[in-house]
């Protein structure tokens, strides 16, 4: 198939982005000159898009409950710096865009709104929230709107927050965009530190393919996913970092250096009739926690482990749920630990709230790799 090229523009996407710790410091200090040829990389593009993963309050005065963690308040002077990508599309469906509650959330969106970044995902109420947008370049519209699964951080039809992550609403979103050409979903989702999305979430991704989208991209998880085409759609499950604290957590991270510091953007060709072809651009998170274009054996690495996380999407679910059992329930005893002498044993029975089928098949996929390995 031919494309027409004055008909086509070029979207670049990135993973998570906190404006927090040596990642806000690095770009307040403007000394990373890998990172400048990045971000000119990425105001190249028609259209740039990133994940905003914490709220950037002004001024943050809104005391935070004991069990939401207060830990990713953007830093207000970073957000110039990392505008020099050329910012124009920011999901801010996440589990932290609350943290600094109703004001955090009101002031996050003016911010992106005065520097010309378009927010999405997340609103005053529920209706706000799951309401899309759509942004023309050169003729051709690309919508966009983004959402989170259904927490404490959540909208409702009185209530602020994030847009809860519920096909229905997907659903809504889709349909309600001014004729888009091209249908971009953001989906703040999975297990963090896993690099396999679980089967649910890989059928989630079918009927959101099937509600319209054209494109799927994924965050949250903090380390590389790997995509696919559905049914002429394609499906990004997580880029991983983008500009990021590497020291952050009030936990130590026991994994794979290699894990935290690879990560990509995604390059993609969108024309009238949609998503006309995709490209993963391997990034390494530097010493400054902040996104650089691999080169050398880094690049020709970090491609090799995006195809291979690719290849292995149809892996048993068996398999999925051994790998982040293995890395996240030793890391979830310390965080309990931590959080009840933090907080104490209320705090500790709250966490327990927040407790889904998903973490009994993580306990289960632990145990099981645990007793392979004996």
């Amino acid at each position: 198939m031919t494309h027409d090229t004055e008909r086509s523009i070029i979207l670049r996407a990135v993973g998570d982005v906190a404006l927090i710790g040596c990642a806000a410091e690095a770009l307040e200090k403007g000394s990373d000159p890998a990172w400048s040829a990045t971000a000119a990389f990425l105001a190249e593009a028609d259209i740039t898009f990133a994940n905003f993963e914490m709220a950037i309050p002004r001024t943050p005065v809104e005391r935070v409950a004991v069990d939401v963690s207060p830990d990713l308040i953007g830093r207000p002077d970073a957000l110039g710096a990392l505008l020099e990508s050329g910012l124009d599309v920011a999901a801010v469906a996440t589990n932290h865009i609350m943290d600094w509650g109703e004001t955090g959330l009101r002031e996050t969106l003016e911010q992106l709104r005065e520097h010309n970044v378009t927010p999405v995902g997340a609103g005053a109420d529920l209706d706000e929230a799951v309401r899309g947008v759509v942004v023309e370049r050169r003729g051709v519209r690309v919508g966009f709107c983004a959402f989170t699964p259904e927490q404490r951080w959540t909208a409702t039809r009185a209530t602020p927050g994030a847009a809860p992550l519920k096909l229905e609403h997907v659903k809504e979103s889709l349909s309600g965009m001014d004729s888009p050409d091209v249908r971009v979903v953001s989906l703040h989702w999975g297990i963090e530190m896993s690099n396999y999305p679980t089967p649910e979430d890989r059928k989630l991704a079918r009927d959101i393919v099937d509600a319209g989208a054209d494109l799927i991209l994924g965050h949250h998880p903090h380390v590389i996913q790997g995509y696919e085409n559905v049914r002429g759609s394609f499906v990004v499950y997580s880029m991983g970092n983008f500009a990021f604290d590497i020291h952050a957590g009030r936990i130590e991270h026991k994994f794979d250096p290699r894990d935290l510091r690879s990560a990509y953007l995604l390059e993609a060709r969108l024309g009238a009739d949609g998503v006309e072809s995709v490209n993963p651009v391997a990034v390494a998170i530097g010493e400054s926690g902040l996104g650089a274009l691999a080169e050398g054996e880094d690049r020709r690495a970090i491609l090799r482990r995006i195809k291979e996380l690719s290849d292995s999407l149809d892996a048993g679910s068996a398999a999925v749920w051994e790998h982040a059992g293995g890395r996240l329930v030793g890391h979830r005893v310390k965080a309990v630990r931590t959080t009840l002498r933090d907080g104490g044993v209320i705090a500790v029975l709250r966490e327990f709230r927040h407790f889904r089928w998903k973490h009994v098949k993580l306990i289960f996929g632990f145990l099981r790799s645990r007793f392979a390995r004996r």
